[in-house]
Formats: structure tokens, sequence, C-alpha cells
């Protein structure tokens, strides 16, 4: 069929708009894809026939940045929750993921005693952490003090992806995952993954992951705005520890956000945040003021004032007081991290 010079004209002007509308969709896409991702979570239990239950669960960063944080001054999950199959009970577990320059995630908890598929294993302590930022480079690590695995202390290699063979599974610490693109970067870090499976059958059983994290960027990333100051670990009170966890954060918008978890194992006292009051940054001193309540006197005040002493943890120091508390520091830790988000100068 001839088609006149009028209508070919018209198709090349359709087909150029079609493709141009194509294109411009592919580059909003793109640019959406730009920004911060990630996640933070306490502890992650699977069982196939009964589902996921999730503890301390801080939710996805948004691309923009800022903070979101979870905590939980104690959980227990009872085994009649999962068919029998896991159970599981710990403390001051804290969860937080944080986007301003790069993308940062951590999750800690304390006190772990978890049984899966007949296997009991305990730890006085763990903590994941994981960075991406658009070098595009990661880096991530974990923590685990006093690991006890059917009665077997396992030494720590602090390698990534170390393994402990299960009569019916497999104990992996340190759980690395990294993703480096050309303009992307993803690490996701567990500080302890557990799955077992039916001898038999060779189904899944049971999966559990206990302090784990994903940092990820999508280059280039804007800064927000804002402060955050993070943190989780022990020191050393009276005989015993004092474990811990918090978030004071001022977001991009200006409003004030965290949590604060504490529990003296010495005499027995804990306390949490309801709402975080006020943040205050200088160098890298972070002090957070906040309402709470304890198992002594109900509401309660509560200030808390750390320092990001360098990487590591080992420089850094912790300090509580509240109404009826302390104060307890301020005290090298133990154990742990505490980050400052900003670059500070020491």
């Amino acid at each position: 069929m001839h088609r006149s010079a009028s209508e070919m004209r018209l198709k090349k002007v359709l087909l150029l708009t079609a493709v141009t509308a194509v294109v411009s969709l592919s580059l909003i896409s793109s640019a959406s894809a730009q920004g911060f991702g990630g996640y933070a979570t306490g502890v992650q239990l699977t069982v196939p026939p009964t589902g996921t239950t999730l503890r301390a669960a801080a939710g996805s960063l948004p691309p923009s940045g800022g903070t979101v944080e979870a905590s939980l001054i104690t959980t227990t999950v009872p085994s009649s929750l999962t068919g029998g199959a896991v159970s599981l009970s710990a403390g001051t577990l804290h969860s937080a993921a944080v986007g301003l320059t790069t993308a940062d995630a951590e999750a800690s908890l304390e006190s772990v005693n978890l049984t899966i598929s007949g296997n009991q294993i305990t730890a006085d302590f763990l903590m994941a952490q994981s960075t991406a930022d658009c070098t595009p480079a990661v880096s991530g690590s974990s923590q685990l003090i006093n690991l006890v695995v059917n009665g077997q202390t396992i030494t720590i290699t602090g390698g990534a992806n170390q393994t402990v063979t299960l009569p019916n599974g497999t104990l992996t610490i340190n759980e690395q995952t990294p993703n480096v693109g050309t303009n992307s970067a993803t690490l996701t870090v567990t500080a302890l993954h557990v799955t077992t499976y039916d001898s038999v059958t060779g189904a899944e059983l049971a999966d559990a992951m206990l302090s784990t994290v994903q940092a990820q960027v999508q280059c280039p990333v804007t800064d927000p705005g804002g402060i955050s100051t993070t943190g989780g670990g022990w020191i050393p009170v009276s005989t015993g520890k004092g474990t811990f966890g918090f978030v004071g954060a001022v977001q991009p918008d200006n409003t004030q956000t965290g949590h604060v978890v504490f529990i003296d194992h010495t005499t027995g006292y804990q306390v949490q945040s309801t709402q975080i009051l006020s943040v205050y940054q200088s160098l890298c001193t972070t002090t957070i003021q906040a309402t709470g309540t304890d198992n002594v006197v109900g509401s309660v005040s509560i200030t808390v004032t750390v320092t990001d002493g360098g990487a590591g943890g080992t420089n850094d120091t912790f300090e509580i007081q509240t109404t009826d508390y302390g104060p307890a520091g301020p005290t090298p830790l133990g154990g742990g991290n505490i980050t400052v988000h900003r670059t500070c100068s020491r």
C-alpha cells in the first residue's frame, strides 16, 4: 500500500516520541534508584510451617537517608510460636541503619540463649556492623563474646564466614555477602546464622539470623543533613556488666529520634527510653536526653553521654544516669562499638 509523505513524516514523529519517552523513563528509573539503602534486625527466625518471627527490626533505610532504628529491653520467643523448632531469649536488643555520607548499619544483643532443632547455642554478646560508600567499597565486622555451641566453646577467628558443623546443620559466624559494582555497593553481615535440615529429606527445618544488617548505596548519594550516633555493647559495673544499646539522631527534618536500652546485670536494674528529648554532638562526644521507664520507680529521666574513640570500639566510652540510678561511667567499653556518623576531630 502506498503511503503519502505526510503519513511517513507522522510515523517518524510518533516513533521518535516513543523512543524519547522510553529514554526519559529509563533516566527517571535510574535517578530514583540512586541513594541509600539497607536494614538492621536483631533477630530473624524462620520455620517453614510457621513463618518468620522478627525482633528489633529497624525496617528499611529510605533512599533519601536519615536514621531508622528499633530496640527491645528483652525478648523471648517461646518454642510454641515456632512449632517447637526454635526458642530464644536475649536482652538489650538494638538495631540501626544510617544514611548520611555513607550507609551504615548495626545490630547487637546480649545474653543470647538459642535452641534450634535440638542444638543449644549461647553467647554473652553479638554485634554486626556494615558500611557501604561511593568509592565504591564496603567493610563489615562482627563481635561474638563467649559463644558456646552444644557445650563446646567456639574460638572466634575474626575472619568472614567461619563455619561450625552441627549434627543437623551449619552455623556461620560473621557471615558476609558483598556486592560491589561500578556505581553501587552492598554488604550484608550476620553475626550468627544457623540453618538446620531434616537428615532424611534434606528439607530445611529452621533458620536463625541474629544481628543481621545490610548497608547499601546506589551512587551518587546526597547528604541529607542531620546527625546520628549509634552504639551497642557493655561496660564493667561493680562486679558485673552493664549492657546497652542506643541511637541518638537528629533527622534531616530536624526531629529527634532514637532509643536507649540498658541493663545492669549486677543489680538487675533495667531502663528503656520512651522519648528522645535532645541529641547534642560536640566533636566525637554525643549527649542524649530522654524520658523512659525502669523496673524500680517507673517513669524516669535518662542522660547518656558517649564518646567515639576511633575504629574498633576499644577507646570508646559510655556513661548513663537516670533519676534513680548511676552515674555508671564514663567507662571504656568491655565490648561493642560506638559510632559518630559524622567525621569528628579527636
